[in-house]
């Protein structure tokens, strides 16, 4: 190739990754575009989906104020939350609490603001990776818009989400410039440290980013040598603890689902179902809820599509394979999707749910990097098959990016208080007791009892032993004042969890409604050694009722 030919190729990438005015444009664009398809969400309540359990009933995050500061950072930093360690996330929501109390708009701007930095942070990332700005752009715009990162942003519980993709991208940004530093080196390197240690304080999905680290060695062709290995160690060392802490975390609140359910053959179909689900709703983002059941057998099968999934996850992982010839776009973005997604393919199943929207947050990366470079690359090609193709795809990307626009807008109606967001799952799936129960829940804080107990009883109907909807039931019959039918659920809700300390407590209540005070006294002390947080004077009181009904 002549000197003058390599010049005019330069100068050609140089236009590509110029001038700064126009990348402050895509900037803004990006600011822009994320913000008007979710502003409205920032008019959304707090939910009955664990936003009560983080939030609103969670009297933890309450105390962050004068000299119980230090109490507070050494009991969030050194407790679990619903199955997580993430005391980053929570010292977050004793932040707000402590200024905005239960006033649900601050909570949702921050998740928000959290989501316009991460965009910001994609953009940044890409363009550090391959120094084109159209590539940055498609990929941080697909990553604002997609309605399968709704459920991140606008669901308060799911702060850890956007906040650990926070760190992780910043240590990513961080590692590529770390990459080009001749000196000092070093500081760059600490500085990703500690990205990496902040990322896995606010959530344990942050263990992964040492492999990435070594996809874009990979991307880079950086040599796996030696040096390259040992500088990744102590990210490796500190991924195996985090990890652990996270197992642990998971068994304390039982949300690893029992393995003997469900042989290796079940949960490798579960695994490959979640992935070609997750790569098609990439395209047809439709039919979404905040809640998807493991599937139930049909005389002893599943349906047809858990059985198909695993040839097509063969044939992708070809397609994958061949693709390498060609370039490192593919297995790169392959790579980053799947690294990043491992861990909730349900291999191991955590949860109640077989896949969830909330997965794909950071792992959808890895797909709009593919299709963004191939769009980039179509766009650069001079060849007259590719000026052809270029009117439809750009068409294309700007109908898809308004289809995502307009469903991310619908999604986020969806979050706006528990009933709406209920009543959507139950519309998908009636067969959810999950979603039954949580609607039911939501009908007991609007105090319409009845509509309480009829979905109580369908949620039990699904499933006999959910303890859960059993004491929830419990509440309903106790504030119609059917004091017996609510003894006899938090009885049962006891039977199928028997360390359900908010049941012991409030069979308590129910027993010293009806002076019943010997075994309210037997009941508020249970509560209180399962770590139900009892009221000394409440104790007092029962003690004082029985000495003088002995007398």
């Amino acid at each position: 190739m002549s000197i003058k030919k390599i010049h005019h190729k330069n100068q050609q990438a140089k236009t590509i990754a110029s001038p700064k005015a126009f990348h402050k444009l895509l900037v803004l664009a990006l600011i822009l575009i994320t913000t008007s398809i979710y502003f409205k969400s920032l008019n959304n309540q707090l939910t009955t989906w664990d936003d009560k359990n983080y939030v609103t009933e969670n009297k933890d995050i309450r105390s962050l104020h004068g000299d119980s500061i230090s109490y507070t950072i050494k009991k969030t930093f050194s407790s679990y939350v619903m199955g997580n360690y993430h005391p980053l996330t929570m010292l977050s929501y004793c932040m707000e609490y402590a200024k905005y109390q239960l006033k649900p708009k601050p909570y949702h701007v921050t998740n928000l603001i959290i989501h316009l930095l991460n965009t910001l942070l994609v953009f940044a990332f890409i363009w550090l990776l391959t120094q084109q700005q159209w590539v940055a752009f498609i990929t941080a715009l697909l990553f604002a818009i997609h309605p399968m990162h709704v459920e991140s942003v606008a669901w308060v519980a799911e702060r850890k989400d956007v906040l650990y993709s926070f760190f992780y991208l910043s240590a990513l940004c961080t590692y590529l410039i770390y990459l080009k530093k001749e000196k000092t080196k070093w500081i760059w390197y600490v500085y990703i440290f500690l990205l990496f240690f902040l990322g896995l304080l606010s959530k344990a999905m942050t263990v992964t980013l040492p492999i990435i680290l070594f996809a874009i060695d990979y991307f880079l062709g950086r040599k796996f040598t030696v040096k390259v290995i040992l500088e990744k160690s102590p990210f490796l060392l500190l991924s195996f603890i985090f990890g652990y802490i996270a197992i642990e975390a998971q068994k304390s609140a039982n949300a690893i689902a029992d393995i003997s359910n469900y042989n290796f053959f079940d949960r490798l179909l579960f695994t490959c179902y979640g992935l070609i689900t997750y790569l098609w709703k990439i395209v047809a983002p439709v039919n979404l809820s905040c809640f998807y059941d493991y599937p139930v057998k049909l005389n002893g099968m599943y349906p047809l599509i858990f059985y198909i999934a695993p040839v097509i996850v063969l044939l992708l992982a070809l397609l994958i394979y061949k693709s390498i010839r060609s370039g490192k776009d593919v297995l790169f973005g392959a790579g980053f999707f799947f690294i990043t997604i491992v861990l909730v393919l349900q291999l191991l199943p955590v949860g109640g749910a077989i896949i969830a929207d909330r997965y794909t947050y950071l792992p959808y990366i890895g797909i709009f990097f593919i299709l963004a470079r191939w769009i980039n690359n179509l766009l650069e090609n001079q060849s007259q098959k590719a000026k052809s193709l270029k009117v439809p795809v750009i068409t294309g990307v700007l109908l898809f990016s308004a289809f995502c626009c307009y469903l991310t807008v619908q999604r986020c109606k969806i979050w706006n208080n528990s009933l709406v967001l209920w009543n959507d799952v139950i519309e998908k799936s009636d067969a959810s007791p999950k979603a039954y129960n949580g609607r039911g829940d939501a009908y007991n804080i609007e105090k319409q009892y009845d509509k309480a107990i009829a979905d109580f009883n369908r949620a039990i109907q699904l499933k006999y032993d959910y303890a859960e909807a059993l004491y929830n039931r419990g509440l309903a019959y106790y504030y119609k004042g059917k004091y017996d039918e609510a003894i006899k659920d938090y009885t049962s809700a006891i039977q199928y969890n028997p360390t359900l300390a908010v049941a012991y407590f409030n069979r308590a209540g129910t027993y010293f409604t009806i002076h019943k005070f010997q075994p309210a006294l037997e009941d508020a002390l249970k509560a209180k050694q399962y770590g139900y947080e009892v009221d000394p004077l409440f104790i007092e009181v029962l003690q004082t009722s029985i000495k003088n009904t002995s007398h």
